[in-house]
């Protein structure tokens, strides 16, 4: 369970349950999600930095709006210094 492919099973999956509406438990998802890629990418990896996106949209989504603002801000710095500010990536954080 604590690979990288895994992870991105669990932030499929919390998109999913975002999307019906289920935002508990997306972030449950995404959460699972920020632990394995924590333990296996670490916390400045460009798909860790995916997680924190997905949980700023789920939070945002729910309704709260400074958790995301946080999140979105750590991908920002996270995107930039591993991929730099001209990358795809990072200009659609």
């Amino acid at each position: 369970e604590q690979h990288p492919d895994t992870a991105n099973i669990y932030n499929n999956l919390g998109i999913g349950y975002d999307s019906k509406g289920d935002h508990e438990k997306a972030l449950q998802m995404h959460e699972k999600a920020l632990q394995i890629g924590l333990a296996t990418l670490g916390d400045q990896h460009p798909d860790t930095a995916t997680t924190y996106n997905n949980m700023g949209l789920t939070s945002y989504n729910k309704g709260e709006y400074d958790k995301p603002l946080q999140l979105h801000e750590k991908v920002l710095r996270t995107r930039l210094a591993a991929l730099g500010e001209q990358h795809a990536d990072t200009a659609t954080t």
